[in-house]
C-alpha cells in the first residue's frame, strides 16, 4: 500500500461514537495509511490515519475522505487517479488474504 499524505480540510460534525481526544484536526497532515470503500456510507472513500488510531470505535473504523485534501497535487484528475489505484491495490491485497 502506498502511504501519502493529506491536509484536513473539515473537522466539523465530529460522531459521538468518536471521542475528541482521537478526532481530526483542522489544517493538520496526516499519513494515509490504507483506504476501502465505505460501503454502509454508500460507496464513500474512507482512510485510515497512521497519525490518529480509532480501531476501537466500531462502527466508526475510517475517516471519510472528503474530509481531507492531498498534498503535493498538481489537480484533480491526478488525485482521482492516485486513489483509484490506491483502491485497487488495497483490494488486490484484501483478495490475496483472503
Amino acid at each position: 500500500m502506498i502511504k501519502f499524505k493529506v491536509i484536513c480540510i473539515n473537522d466539523k460534525a465530529r460522531p459521538d461514537g468518536i471521542p475528541s481526544s482521537k478526532w481530526i484536526k483542522e489544517s493538520e497532515v496526516y499519513t494515509v495509511t490504507h483506504v476501502t470503500k465505505l460501503m454502509i456510507q454508500g460507496g464513500k472513500l474512507g482512510f485510515k490515519l497512521a497519525e490518529v488510531n480509532i480501531d476501537d470505535c466500531f462502527p466508526y473504523q475510517y475517516f471519510d475522505a472528503s474530509r481531507f485534501a492531498l498534498l503535493g497535487s498538481p489537480g484533480a484528475q491526478w488525485a482521482e487517479n492516485v486513489l483509484d489505484r490506491i483502491l485497487e491495490e488495497s483490494i488486490e491485497e484484501n483478495a490475496e488474504v483472503n
